[in-house]
């Protein structure tokens, strides 16, 4: 299994972030993996600077701990969109995206299949916007040393492949959509055909850098 991550910094205030794993169904092989301590937060105004891509062989197979979701009633909407949340609108969003295809940087997707909503991914991106928002962080590496593929299983998740897009300071659902859809890494993930589910949270904190913090994360199913 291969985890690509890399990340780049945006105007001031504003932040972003992907990763992705392709694996075999059941995964396992020898682990071979690298962690790094997330960054120490930016001052509130700068933009996170970045580091060297990674890429990190690691073994689906290692059971994870378990991690609870983001804790009862905390937002994971960021208050957005009253009752209803940001899901329909993100949805509305991501679906029109793949239906009439994209060009990410130099690679163009032809329109593909729509995304569904998966609650188990959404207590994965749910607890890490809300350990981001209230740690102050903002990386793809939990502060504890957890990763995207620890956080999802522990939610429950079993899939085949999976994909990570985080984003800080958007204040909409569009403005986070069209920030991912204009990077061509994040792009790639949001037009990847592959994909069949996914989940985004966003989580606020007036007390953190960046107020608002976005996570996505997409998959396709085991079995």
């Amino acid at each position: 299994m291969i985890l690509l991550a890399s990340k780049r910094p945006l105007r001031a205030g504003v932040a972003l972030c992907l990763s992705g794993v392709l694996a075999a169904c059941g995964g396992g092989g020898d682990a071979d993996s690298a962690s790094t301590t997330a960054p120490t937060p930016a001052p509130a105004g700068l933009a996170v600077p970045a580091p060297a891509t990674a890429v990190t062989v690691a073994d689906a197979s290692t059971p994870a701990a378990v991690v609870p979701a983001a804790a009862p009633g905390v937002d994971v909407s960021c208050g957005l969109n009253g009752e209803a949340g940001i899901q329909s609108e993100v949805m509305q969003r991501l679906n029109t995206l793949r239906s009439v295809g994209a060009v990410c940087g130099s690679t163009v997707y032809p329109a593909t299949g729509p995304l569904v909503w998966n609650t188990l991914l959404l207590q994965a991106s749910g607890g890490h916007s809300s350990d981001m928002a209230r740690n102050n962080y903002f990386s793809h590496t939990s502060l504890d040393g957890r990763i995207m593929e620890q956080r999802v299983q522990a939610a429950g998740y079993a899939y085949t492949a999976l994909g990570e897009n985080i984003a800080a300071g958007q204040t909409t659902a569009q403005s986070v959509i069209a920030t991912w859809t204009n990077s061509p890494g994040h792009c790639r993930n949001l037009m990847n055909p592959v994909y069949r589910d996914v989940a985004v949270a966003c989580v606020r904190s007036d007390a953190s850098n960046y107020g608002y913090y976005w996570t996505m994360n997409l998959g396709r199913p085991a079995g």
